[in-house]
């Protein structure tokens, strides 16, 4: 039977130390999310007291995206 324990590090991750690599900060990688369409949205308050939503906010919720002329488009309640 083997007791031994093999240790191993990243020597470029292991506290900023080391020589740089190809890749930079994981921030570069994460997506871009663009605003979500209630934030100007005049029946925002609206929407909330009566449990309903557009087709803006479900394509962003689907896909992360919508477009302007779907905002108060398409209302019904959720489900």
């Amino acid at each position: 039977m083997n007791n031994t324990i093999n240790i191993w590090y990243d020597v470029e991750a292991h506290n900023g130390r080391g020589t740089p690599t190809e890749y930079s900060e994981l921030a570069e990688i994460m997506p871009t999310i663009a605003i979500e369409p209630c934030v100007n949205c005049s029946l925002y308050a609206s929407c909330a007291t009566n449990n309903t939503d557009c087709k803006a906010f479900r394509s962003y919720v689907a896909t992360g995206r919508f477009k302007n002329s779907n905002i108060n488009r398409l209302m019904r309640a959720i489900k």
